[in-house]
């Protein structure tokens, strides 16, 4: 029995802690909240940053925001997303659900595009740096990384990127895609690439 001050995200954590380990328990809580509210839990320890993006327009299906690069964004390490629209009226508008509400709302079925932007001092470190030694990885592979894992991917079923009513799993697509930003990165142990 849970006490009335708890919120549902505490008695689920106490009740995860009565049958397993606290952090077992607090990665129960990080997905239940990843899978209720969209967006990642972000731990203070982590080495996580936001990346730019903006939203080009190739077809101006409403008529009023015009073509190119229509609107500024960023992905928040937590999963959200802001955009702040150019023009003679911009305004700001933040997404829970970051990626996924931005393609829905403002991909109009293609016709604009979700491009990021790489920081100006960032550089591909070589690949037999990267792969070489038990260092973290440099701050261009995260990037690639966390490019990829967001990166949109089709539905086996119905071949839409966007979110679908189908229940497929995009697993090994997404597999695909991470493998394929890491490439240049990967070497065997006899220093080929992989």
């Amino acid at each position: 029995m849970t006490h009335q001050s708890m919120t549902a995200v505490e008695a689920l954590a106490a009740f995860a802690r009565r049958h397993t380990d606290g952090e077992a328990a607090q990665a129960l809580v990080d997905e239940a909240t990843r899978e209720l509210t969209g967006r990642t839990v972000v731990r203070p320890e982590q080495q996580l940053v936001p990346l730019r993006f903006v939203l080009r327009r190739r077809r101006d299906i409403s008529g009023i925001s015009g073509l190119g690069d229509v609107a500024d964004g960023v992905l928040w390490p937590d999963g959200t997303a802001a955009v702040r629209w150019r023009g003679e009226h911009p305004s700001t508008v933040h997404w829970d659900r970051g990626r996924a509400s931005v393609e829905m709302i403002h991909g109009h079925q293609g016709a604009t595009e979700i491009v990021f932007v790489d920081q100006d001092d960032e550089q591909p470190a070589p690949p037999s740096t990267a792969a070489s030694g038990s260092a973290a990885a440099p701050l261009v592979v995260r990037r690639v990384l966390e490019h990829a894992l967001n990166k949109p991917v089709p539905c086996p079923k119905c071949e839409r990127t966007a979110p679908c009513r189908c229940i497929a799993d995009r697993t090994d697509g997404r597999i695909d895609v991470v493998l394929g930003a890491l490439a240049p990165w990967l070497t065997t142990s006899s220093g080929e690439a992989a």
